[in-house]
């Protein structure tokens, strides 16, 4: 190791004196432009929507891959330099990815097109393709990375980057709040890139700033109609009815005749709209009072199915309307003769768009909008209500990209519905809506509730309708019996659009080929002797990001799944990354390893306990008491997982290296976490303890010292650190 270090740092491209302030800045464009390709990618590529964390784990493998091929061509500096027009091919690819139907496979999903496209593609080479061009394009950066923590001082380099990544995700976060263009995002971004031209040549700067500016005119020219919610792209759209079959959804029209596409109706923006979120039609904010259908007789099938539910009740009264979106169960509720209305949307742009609905609901002075999840405003309220009417919340749109969990995957379980029926005066009603009728679905759906009121609910079907309603209460008639053997929605199994528990085709095959690209990547960008690639590391990230994402799950039931609950929660992983290495700089030699022995009985007992805990009985607590214990229960596992990582790297002295190997590992635990979708998800703290045990017993063989050892680098280091702080060792 000391032959090899000494050789780098006499390479001309050496960077073992990089200054902090790079290092820092290294870490924050990664997390930046991660975040920023993670949220572009999938509203523009809609099939990729569906595909839980398929970004994410190109990144994850991009960036490592970049750091293994600074290690072997010391020389390839150049790569670094390219990362302005690597973020580039991200964008323009994109762009024409637009031009691409993907057809689907057999029947694991449905991607509702409404738009005629030029050119298809089969599915899976689609998404061979479109993750290798991702990988790729991730791995200047993944460079850049490696030559900032190449050299001594692991710990201070390691520090540094994840200060710099809290910058990323600060800005990131202050950038949703004002739901800007994506130009604006690709503009910043591309800025962040500037980060590999450090020592570069004045050509390849004007080339960055060149193809940088193309990134946001190409961002601007393909989005020029659409509006980036914290949560989703939306666009606008128009409004068609027939007279007979009523609304026409866009992707019903390729299967009208050519004499009822004739005679379609298509309806002003002050008549009603159609909502799109990532290119499908998911709204249709329109006027369905009596003038509206005297008008437009068509509308008569919607304005039925959104006035049938209260229509059973006897006193509408007070209502709660969980994912109001732009109006129109509150605007059948007041038709109705509500006297109150709590409307509970976590979409500020579509709830925005609300105040163009035609009937303007909002405006009218019954009724209160919450900007919130509607799982915690259920946990947080203390009003009861004469009926709770859960809109047609039907999304694919992701909780987070570091899980394969939705943003609707908490509002249709048990405890949901548990939550719900408390809020509910007597003789009061739920009625729940949904989009999906296949029978399996209804079935499970019914059985759910069931589950929560004790009775079947009744389930109300029209010819033609957009979806679904059942009603639940104590007041109304038990409806049909529900199959014994069909399975509900619980809180650690949420997978509203899963038939029962396993791994769909789909995604075992799209594993595999991630599998495969990232094994040949590997080999290829590995040094020889297999000495780029450490399986210690690369155990302890996939553990790493299990833990994580089980985190996640416990923070949404408890928490909410807004976008600032999910920014808190990724800059929380990262403060107790950055706690647990200034903890491991500050020990000495001795007290390292110390910190090492206690650090993995205590995960272990944090890992029982979060297993054996009812995360839902949190929900009976203060708001107070639901952010400490669901912190506490989160924030502990991890901490004692970055005090491991922290003890590893400074015994490594290698911090690259280890890098490298600890984010291909993150790619393999998001791959591992999908088997939550047949296992359910504290099932994950099994496997990530499985993770953390081949991490304790490749710890020696891989860091090339044995235990209570430090090499003369790292105790060298491990000297330097004690006593001191991170940023006074520098």
């Amino acid at each position: 190791m000391v032959n090899e270090q000494t050789k780098v740092s006499r390479d001309s491209n050496s960077t073992t004196d990089t200054p902090a302030l790079w290092i820092a800045l290294a870490g924050a464009a990664t997390l930046f432009v991660e975040l920023t390709v993670i949220r572009y990618v999938p509203g523009q590529v809609r099939v990729l929507g569906y595909f839980t964390n398929f970004v994410l784990l190109a990144a994850f493998l991009g960036f490592g891959l970049g750091m293994m091929v600074h290690r072997r061509w010391a020389s390839s500096i150049w790569l670094s330099w390219s990362a302005p027009l690597a973020f580039y091919g991200v964008v323009g690819v994109t762009a024409l990815g637009q031009i691409y139907q993907v057809l689907p496979s057999a029947d694991e999903f449905l991607f509702l097109e409404y738009r005629s496209r030029g050119v298809q593609i089969p599915l899976y080479p689609f998404l061979t393709i479109s993750f290798l061009i991702l990988a790729i394009s991730f791995m200047p950066l993944g460079h850049v990375v490696g030559r900032t923590l190449q050299g001594d001082r692991p710990l201070w380099r390691y520090g540094l980057n994840l200060i710099g990544s809290l910058i990323g995700i600060g800005v990131f976060s202050a950038l949703s709040s004002f739901s800007p263009a994506p130009w604006v995002w690709m503009l910043i971004a591309a800025g962040f890139t500037f980060v590999g031209l450090r020592q570069a040549p004045r050509s390849w700067i004007a080339a960055g700033a060149v193809f940088g500016c193309f990134a946001a005119f190409t961002a601007w020219q393909s989005t020029t109609d659409a509006i980036w919610s914290p949560y989703q792209k939306i666009t606008v759209g128009p409004l068609r009815v027939h007279d007979e079959k009523g609304v026409v959804q866009e992707w019903w029209l390729p299967t009208l005749t050519e004499q009822e596409r004739g005679e379609l109706k298509e309806l002003t923006v002050e008549e009603g709209f159609t909502i799109r979120v990532n290119d499908d039609s998911y709204q249709t904010p329109v006027d369905l009072s009596d003038s509206a259908l005297a008008k437009n007789p068509g509308l008569g099938l919607l304005r039925q199915q959104y006035d049938l539910p209260f229509k059973l009740s006897q006193n509408v009264g007070e209502v709660l309307v969980l994912g109001a979106g732009a109006g129109n169960d509150v605007a059948g509720a007041l038709r109705n003769g509500a006297t109150r209305v709590d409307a509970v949307e976590i979409d500020p742009e579509i709830r925005a768009l609300g105040n163009q609905h035609p009937e303007h609901p909002y405006q009218d002075p019954r009724v209160t909008v919450h900007l919130n999840d509607a799982r915690i405003f259920l946990a947080g309220a203390q009003k009861k209500y004469d009926m709770v009417v859960f809109g047609l919340i039907d999304s694919h749109v992701l909780l987070s990209h570091r899980s394969n969990v939705r943003l609707d995957s908490f509002v249709f379980t048990e405890e949901a519905f548990r939550l719900a029926r408390g809020h509910l005066k007597p003789g009061g009603l739920l009625v729940v809506s949904h989009a999906v009728g296949t029978d399996w679905f209804q079935d499970r759906m019914r059985a759910t509730l069931a589950a929560a009121f004790g009775k079947p609910p009744v389930m109300l079907t029209m010819p033609q309708a957009i979806g679904i309603s059942y009603v639940a209460g104590d007041s109304i008639r038990a409806g049909d019996p529900v199959p014994a053997d069909t399975l509900t929605l619980r809180d650690d199994w949420p997978f509203v659009y899963l038939r029962a528990p396993s791994v769909p085709k789909d995604y075992l095959i799209v594993m595999a080929l991630i599998a495969v690209a990232s094994t040949v990547g590997v080999r290829l960008a590995g040094r020889r002797g297999g000495n780029g690639f450490n399986s210690h590391f690369f155990a302890l990230g996939a553990a790493f990001m299990l833990l994580e994402t089980r985190g996640l799950g416990v923070l949404a039931v408890n928490l909410g799944s807004t976008w600032s609950v999910n920014a808190a929660v990724f800059a929380g992983v990262l403060v107790m990354a950055l706690l647990s290495t200034v903890l491991v700089a500050k020990a000495g030699e001795s007290r390292q390893e110390k910190l090492s022995r206690i650090a993995f009985p205590s995960l272990a007992v944090m890992l029982i306990v979060s297993f054996f805990v009812p995360v839902a009985e949190f929900t009976s607590l203060s708001s107070l008491g639901r952010v400490v214990t669901s912190i506490c229960l989160v924030s502990v596992p991890l901490f004692c997982g970055g005090v491991i990582f922290a003890v590893s790297l400074n015994r490594a002295g290698d911090a690259d290296r280890a890098m490298a190997s600890n984010l291909l590992g993150a790619m393999a635990g998001g791959l591992v976490e999908y088997f939550s979708m047949m296992t359910g998800f504290r099932n994950l703290l099994v496997l990530a303890a499985a993770f953390y045990f081949v991490a304790r017993l490749a710890r020696n063989r891989d860091s090339g010292v044995s235990t209570g050892e430090l090499s003369p680098e790292s105790s060298a280091i491990a000297g330097t650190a004690d006593g001191a702080s991170l940023a006074t060792s520098s």
